[in-house]
């Protein structure tokens, strides 16, 4: 009987497998906009033009609340994933 429960186990999973890439192909999507606007649209010259380096909230730069907000995004994508990806079986007492 464990022979038929892994199977189907295994078959649930298979319906999520393009999740994790996705939710990857997401997050790197996401961090490498805010590295280029990081490089690229920050400074000039040595100098804080805008982009990361302006002001957001209490003098706190948008590069700062920006990070803290990509990192509470992979969080958002893992609780994301733990719940999409999980099957009835996974729930289930042994």
């Amino acid at each position: 009987m464990s022979g038929r429960s892994e199977s189907v186990s295994t078959a649930g999973r298979r319906g999520a497998d393009w999740l994790g890439p996705l939710l990857f192909t997401v997050y790197c999507t996401s961090y490498a906009a805010f590295v280029a606007v990081a490089a690229f649209a920050t400074f000039a010259g040595g100098v804080p033009v805008g982009g990361l380096a302006s002001e957001a909230v209490a003098g706190v730069p948008w590069g700062i609340v920006a990070g803290f907000g990509l990192i509470i995004g992979a969080f958002v994508l893992a609780v994301l994933y733990a719940t999409l990806a999980r099957t009835p079986q996974d729930g289930a007492q042994k």
